[in-house]
């Protein structure tokens, strides 16, 4: 199965820029990624990244530092030498080159120095990964992982993806939190909110769920004819 690409946000953690050198170049540097610090709940369960998790793609990736996940916004990378990355006990350490000629990456100067700026956002695809129950809290380790953009952010995000949940065996999904007792069973991100009757799995079976039923279905479709209908004849 082919992995998705999941976000995940870091409180700025000695987040700093340079003073200007004599070309005007700036420096930001600071830590993209924590090792062994837990997450916040990220919708029933909470996550960490082992050490070992980045060692690979670290060194063969080419690897982008973005403004606000806007792939227009590019500050640096990897490939070219303005975007390094190192890890120590704390983590990957990172440190980019602001070209003073780009006026996006001056913005970004100026906002990390007044302190509008305060934390950074790594996306990675999962290789590898490992649930365990944690005295009731739900615990996901990141074992091996493809890092392929850090962004500098200005508020957290936290987007659920289908493929952190699949990962997790059966026999914990129990400890999922639902909004709902008595949902289906189905791990698509709108069942495990609580809300099945817009399950987005297409193999749900789950008698529960409402995406196999056939008169809900002809329901939708018959709304959906009536307003493209009503659309055309304005």
């Amino acid at each position: 199965m082919k992995t998705k690409t999941e976000l995940r946000y870091l409180p700025a953690h000695e987040l700093r820029i340079s003073t200007p050198a004599s070309d005007g170049t700036r420096t930001l540097s600071g830590y993209a990624i924590r090792f062994g610090v837990r997450s916040l709940d990220l919708g029933g369960f909470v996550e960490v990244v082992d050490p070992k998790a980045v060692s690979a793609s670290l060194n063969s990736q080419d690897i982008l530092c973005l403004n606000n996940h806007n792939s227009s916004n590019v500050i640096a990378r990897s490939s070219s030498g303005t975007l390094k990355l190192s890890t120590d006990a704390l983590g990957v350490a990172f440190s980019c080159s602001l070209d003073p000629r780009s006026s996006y990456a001056n913005d970004l100067a100026v906002s990390v120095e007044r302190g509008d700026i305060r934390g950074c956002s790594f996306g990675f695809r999962t290789n590898k990964d490992a649930w365990t129950n944690e005295n009731g809290t739900l615990l996901r380790t990141l074992q091996q992982i493809d890092v392929f953009e850090i962004s500098i952010c200005s508020s957290p995000a936290y987007p659920q993806t289908d493929v952190s949940i699949r990962s997790c065996p059966h026999e914990l999904r129990s400890l999922l939190t639902r909004s709902l007792d008595g949902d289906c069973d189905c791990d698509c991100p709108e069942c495990l909110a609580g809300d099945c009757a817009d399950c987005s799995n297409p193999d749900c079976d789950d008698p529960n769920c409402q995406h196999g039923d056939e008169s809900a279905r002809f329901l939708d479709l018959w709304r959906l004819t009536t307003r493209i209908a009503l659309a055309q004849r304005r």
